[in-house]
C-alpha cells in the first residue's frame, strides 16, 4: 500500500468516542496508587502499634518504659481539656482511614448492568494487604479493649 493511500484511509477512520456510555462505565477514577497508599498507611499505623507496643511491655510484661508513663500522663491531661477527642481520633481514625485506603488500591468493582452483576477484583499486593490486616487487627484490639473495660454488652445478667 502506498504511503498516500494509507494517510488518507488513516484520515477517513472515525476517532473513538470516549464520552460513551460503555466507555464511561469502563473508566476508573484511580484516587491514590498501590505505592502511595501503603506509605499514607504505614504513617497512620504507626502511632498505634507504638501505643498499643508500650501497653503491651508495660502492663503485660511488666516492663515500665519512662516514655510510655509519659505519653499515658500527656493522654490524661488531654483527656481532661477541650481536646479529649483528638487521642482516640489518632489511635482509631488513622486505622480505618489506612484501611479504607489500602482496600480501595487493593479492590476494583465493575458493575455490568446488562448481566446484572458485580465484578470484584482483588489485585494481590502484598505490602497493601499486609498494612489492611495490621489495620484490622489494631482495630480489633480497640474494640475487644472497650468490650473488656465496659463489660460485654450482650452479657446476661441474673
Amino acid at each position: 500500500m502506498d504511503e498516500e493511500k494509507l494517510i488518507k484511509k488513516l484520515e477517513g477512520i472515525e476517532r473513538p468516542d470516549l464520552s460513551s456510555a460503555t466507555h464511561q462505565r469502563q473508566l476508573k477514577l484511580v484516587l491514590v496508587g498501590a505505592q502511595r497508599s501503603s506509605w499514607i498507611g504505614i504513617l497512620l499505623v504507626t502511632l498505634p502499634c507504638l501505643f498499643i507496643l508500650g501497653v503491651i511491655l508495660k502492663y503485660g510484661f511488666g516492663v515500665g518504659s519512662h516514655l510510655f508513663s509519659a505519653l499515658e500522663e500527656k493522654m490524661a491531661d488531654i483527656d481532661r481539656s477541650f481536646f479529649r477527642f483528638v487521642p482516640p481520633l489518632l489511635l482509631v481514625g488513622g486505622p480505618l482511614i489506612a484501611l479504607a485506603l489500602n482496600l480501595l488500591a487493593v479492590l476494583h468493582f465493575r458493575f455490568d448492568p446488562f448481566r446484572r452483576e458485580l465484578q470484584v477484583t482483588v489485585k494481590l499486593r502484598v505490602i497493601n494487604l499486609l498494612i489492611a490486616g495490621i489495620c484490622l487487627l489494631i482495630l480489633a484490639t480497640f474494640f475487644m479493649y472497650v468490650l473488656a473495660e465496659n463489660g460485654a454488652p450482650f452479657q446476661l445478667r441474673r
